[in-house]
């Protein structure tokens, strides 16, 4: 079953719920950057990232460079944001809080 698209006021409560994701211009998706102290730090977490988000069957886009990940997630089914964005988007800011 394809995932509903949220409406303006879900995506804004949803946001409250996480640590510094931003909404693109469009309204369309939801991002976060992180910095790590090496290059493996950063793989680490990717790879780490990647197992959540198989086990929630929900893919973000990576962009890496050297220390630095940005995460894009987006319901592509829905063209836009949905439940399953903001699932992923709040374990991954469990999995940054455990690591700390």
């Amino acid at each position: 079953m394809r995932p509903s698209k949220l409406g303006d006021d879900e995506i804004t409560a949803g946001l409250a719920t996480l640590d510094q994701w931003t909404l693109d211009a469009h309204g369309a998706s939801i991002s976060k950057v992180w910095v790590f102290d090496s290059f493996k730090a950063a793989i680490d977490f990717i790879v780490s990232v990647g197992e959540i988000a198989e086990v929630q069957d929900h893919h973000p886009e990576f962009l890496s460079t050297y220390t630095k990940v940005q995460l894009r997630l987006l319901t592509h089914d829905a063209n836009g944001l949905t439940h399953k964005d903001f699932a992923l988007a709040a374990a991954i800011d469990q999995l940054m809080k455990r690591d700390l």
